[in-house]
């Protein structure tokens, strides 16, 4: 029976660590301006608030070369809200399934975000995917895919 609680620290480790290694980091200044960073989501009130969403595991330095070098000419932000539904998480899916490294600003609740996405002559529709300075408004697997491996994102995630 002894070796119960250990076999039971070995299997449930790891999902510790890697959940402790993944999350989002909430950015936004208050009524005073003082800069606030954290892991929890900003008083709903907030103005000029920006989220990251970080995956658990792989780091920038283990990424392919590919991925990197794509990741520095053609940085990937991804544009949606809260109660932007099926079709955002659809998105994020799609971004996952192919391992690419991104960005996620919400336009509901930063005015930089709305006006970076409002640039030209678009509305502040989400889901919308920024590729560099390539702007693809709402979600479209095959447009996307096009996009992202015209940019140098490599097609799916490197192997461990």
């Amino acid at each position: 029976m002894k070796r119960t609680p250990l076999l039971l620290t070995l299997l449930i480790l790891p999902a510790l660590t890697q959940s402790a290694s993944a999350g989002t980091l909430y950015r936004w200044t208050d009524a005073q301006g003082k800069v606030h960073y954290s892991d929890q989501p900003p008083p709903t009130a907030t103005r000029n608030a920006t989220q990251k969403t970080y995956k658990g595991g792989a780091t920038d330095g283990s990424a392919s070369p590919e991925m990197q070098q794509a990741k520095l000419k053609h940085p990937v932000t991804l544009y949606t809200t809260a109660t932007c539904g099926v079709h955002c998480e659809r998105a994020k899916a799609h971004l996952a399934r192919r391992g690419i490294p991104y960005a996620t600003k919400d336009p509901s609740t930063s005015v930089d975000a709305n006006e970076e996405l409002r640039q030209g002559d678009s509305q502040a529709r989400v889901p919308t995917l920024m590729i560099g300075s390539e702007k693809l408004e709402g979600y479209a697997e095959a447009a996307w895919d096009a996009a992202l491996d015209k940019a140098g994102y490599p097609a799916a995630p490197a192997a461990p």
